[in-house]
């Protein structure tokens, strides 16, 4: 007997000193600014099927520079885009539905965070010596 119900969506989030988070996604309009905390985000398609959001207010609250997060970035793009402040990665916008996000699937969310651990995170290196 198979199951006919999707997979339950994710949404990763990387903060200013590394930490990350996979947690699950409700698509709704309000969501990114939600799991943000903030009053307004911009969201960035990074592809047809990945979007990133960011605080729009992020400087002027003096949020840091989003180091982890511009590496992952670079993966995605030539030049990596400035972010402050944590970030928050999607699926696509929905822009029928008009409800925000699609949330990654599990493949996508595996992806960003192997993304994340290979350019971002600082494991040791087997030494030559």
């Amino acid at each position: 007997m198979t199951s006919t119900q999707a997979a339950a969506p994710y949404a990763l989030m990387i903060q200013t000193d590394g930490w990350f988070e996979l947690t699950d996604w409700t698509p709704t309009w309000t969501a990114a600014a939600d799991f943000l905390s903030c009053q307004a985000v911009c969201p960035v398609a990074l592809t047809g099927r990945l979007t990133m959001w960011v605080d729009e207010d992020a400087v002027p609250r003096g949020l840091p520079f989003n180091r982890p997060a511009a590496k992952v970035l670079r993966v995605f793009r030539a030049e990596a885009l400035p972010c402050f402040g944590p970030v928050l990665f999607t699926g696509r916008i929905d822009t029928a539905a008009d409800r925000g996000a699609h949330g990654l699937t599990e493949d996508q969310a595996l992806e960003l965070i192997e993304q994340y651990l290979t350019r971002a995170a600082k494991i040791p290196q087997q030494r030559t010596r």
